[in-house]
């Protein structure tokens, strides 16, 4: 599930990349095990961070994205801003939870416009840092099982839910 109202530029950004293809045939490049959790990292990625620069401009593909949270009772988003305040963090529309869906971050107010991964399992550890614009609803066997290497052949909208 997309969250497209609470997180509107996020979730368009992510949209029109899979129009464009460019997670087509892309690996989960990255896999961050802690303990009790796991972090599965894919998108436009590549080693070489000239060549992934290259191939987004190639793409007419912006680097970044204004970093949006959520917040309850808020018709907005919070843009360019992370929240630490333990007080404010209670007022999160989304708390990292298993299948979160994740922008990945560039800066302390900017989301990758490409990046993003996927949480294995609870953690407020991340939250407030990070905009969280979906959430796997069905399939976390095949989730866990996700290993670095691992291929998205190909992203279909349609099987998204908004």
């Amino acid at each position: 599930t997309l969250f497209k109202d609470s997180n509107p530029v996020t979730v368009g950004n992510f949209l029109k990349n899979i129009q464009k293809g460019i997670y087509n045939n892309k690996s989960f490049y990255k896999i961050i095990n802690f303990p009790n959790n796991k972090v599965i990292r894919s998108g436009a990625y590549s080693s070489n961070e000239l060549q992934r620069k290259l191939n987004l401009e190639r793409q007419n593909i912006d680097r970044t994205i204004p970093l949006e949270i959520s917040i309850k009772n808020s018709n907005e988003p919070i843009y360019n801003s992370q929240i630490n305040d333990p007080i404010k963090l209670k007022e999160l529309r989304f708390q990292f939870e298993k299948g979160s869906l994740v922008m990945e971050k560039i800066d302390h107010k900017s989301s990758s416009s490409t990046e993003f991964f996927f949480l294995a399992n609870k953690s407020s550890a991340f939250d407030g840092r990070y905009s969280i614009f979906g959430k796997v609803v069905k399939g976390f066997d095949t989730l866990n099982r996700i290993e670095k290497g691992d291929l998205i052949i190909k992203i279909n909208p349609k099987n998204l839910n908004f």
